[in-house]
């Protein structure tokens, strides 16, 4: 027997777990901690003049080295792991650095630019839909409601991964360079220091991301596109809804190329013409098969609560490795897909002009006796372990009483208990940085 201790309602509780059952109860955790490996800090031989840096940052550099020069593809999220995994770049090689390309706009890939380019005035290549860098994916706030898919704000210990990399570094940005060359094209060929590259047009995770083949060596780039973990099809910390159906076909060109050496922009590389394929092909039809089975049901008129309890990876597939969820979920893939075609409606007229949360709670809280029969209930949730329960009865109190402080403990270790059973690192770090941000004291 084994106990786990939790602060709960201001007072300690001290639950007592079998171990197996316990074991199974933070599966995903430990699966989440195990996927850590695949961040090890370490400087990557590829093939013949590839390199990539995996674990020196959220996203992978990676370096193609020439005769006449290197190429820097993604540059880190800021100037700091940027001069880190240029000092190892620099033990391999040299040369001058004649070309910088970015897979696409996310902060992690071009923030540290400056650095690889030091004084050498590199040519930068990106597609033309990179520019202008006020894109509207980067309105929305990173944290929402006090939650944060990156757990930027975690405390000490909290953390485990990002999902696709170690974490979100700090700094980003402050190393940007404009590029001096941008695409419009769906394919352009390049010859950097000798190197012959094609410069792909893929959207996906992003409507500018490129992926890089170098068909002399057989090596892909894929950018975000591809990836060890279920993808983001829909990012909870918001952006505009991705095109799904443009990210399978991006992954139809990828397993086109018949690469025999496969080096994504997080995660580790894949070498081996069959390997490549193999996990190539399992992603797309991943992918495709939440897609197909989406709009399958919106036909027969499911709705966004029906889908989500239908639309599952087939068995093959969902034991496969580059589709465990430590990143993106299948569940918010299926409303973000529903949204994008159909919008926010659910075809259930009462939704047209609902109450309003805080007329709702109060209705709820009369129905229920008022506020304290409420919070028994939550209580007696939470002692059974029903902790979406138990957070859904206390957001009845709290729209009615924001800085109602039991409410406010409740949901907080509600979130706590669900955050330490996630596989998703975005479901982790949003659950556990919003349970951090109740807990303080109330904002309002």
């Amino acid at each position: 027997m084994r106990h786990l201790s939790f602060l709960s309602t201001g007072v300690l509780v001290v639950i007592a777990l079998a171990a197996p059952a316990g074991a199974q109860e933070f599966a995903g955790r430990e699966k989440l901690r195990a996927h850590s490996e695949e961040f090890r800090k370490e400087i990557v031989r590829v093939t013949d003049g590839v390199y990539v840096a995996s674990g020196y940052d959220l996203a992978n550099s990676i370096m193609i080295e020439a005769a006449d020069g290197r190429i820097i593809v993604d540059t880190a999220t800021g100037a700091a792991n940027a001069r880190t995994i240029k000092a190892e770049f620099d033990r391999i090689s040299q040369k001058p650095v004649r070309a910088i390309i970015y897979t696409h706009h996310h902060a992690d890939h071009v923030g540290g630019a400056s650095v690889f380019a030091g004084a050498d005035r590199p040519e930068i290549y990106a597609h033309v839909e990179l520019l202008p860098e006020n894109r509207a994916e980067n309105v929305g706030r990173t944290g929402r409601d006090g939650g944060n898919q990156f757990g930027s704000g975690l405390a000490p210990g909290l953390l485990i991964n990002a999902g696709i990399g170690p974490q979100l570094s700090g700094g980003g940005g402050g190393g940007y360079l404009a590029p001096t060359r941008t695409l419009s094209g769906e394919r352009t060929t390049i010859t950097v220091a000798g190197v012959r590259m094609d410069l792909v047009h893929a959207p996906g995770e992003t409507d500018d991301q490129i992926y890089v083949w170098l068909p002399e060596k057989r090596v892909l780039l894929p950018g975000d596109n591809f990836y060890r973990a279920f993808p983001n099809l829909y990012a909870i910390r918001g952006v505009p809804l991705r095109r799904v159906d443009w990210w399978v076909e991006s992954l139809d060109k990828l397993i086109a190329e018949r690469a025999e050496h496969l080096v994504p922009s997080h995660t580790r590389p894949i070498s081996g013409a069959a390997a490549v394929n193999g996990a190539l092909t399992a992603y797309r039809d991943g992918v495709k098969s939440v897609l197909d089975q989406t709009l399958g049901g919106m036909r027969k008129g499911l709705r966004p609560d029906e889908l989500v309890e239908t639309v599952k990876l087939p068995p093959a597939l969902a034991d496969n490795p580059y589709l465990q969820e430590f990143y993106g979920t299948v569940e918010w893939s299926v409303r973000a897909i529903y949204t994008y075609y159909l919008g926010w409606f659910d075809g259930n007229a009462t939704n047209l002009f609902p109450l309003s949360l805080k007329e709702r709670s109060a209705r709820i809280l009369d129905l229920a006796g008022g506020e304290s029969n409420v919070l028994a209930k939550a209580r007696e949730a939470f002692a059974r372990k029903d902790y979406q329960w138990t957070a859904e009865l206390a957001d009845y109190i709290l729209a009615a009483q924001p800085g109602q402080r039991e409410a406010r403990r409740l949901k907080a270790d509600a979130f706590t208990e669900m955050g330490e059973r996630q596989i998703s690192a975005n479901a982790r770090n949003f659950y556990l940085s919003s349970a951090q941000f109740l807990l303080r004291d109330d904002p309002r």
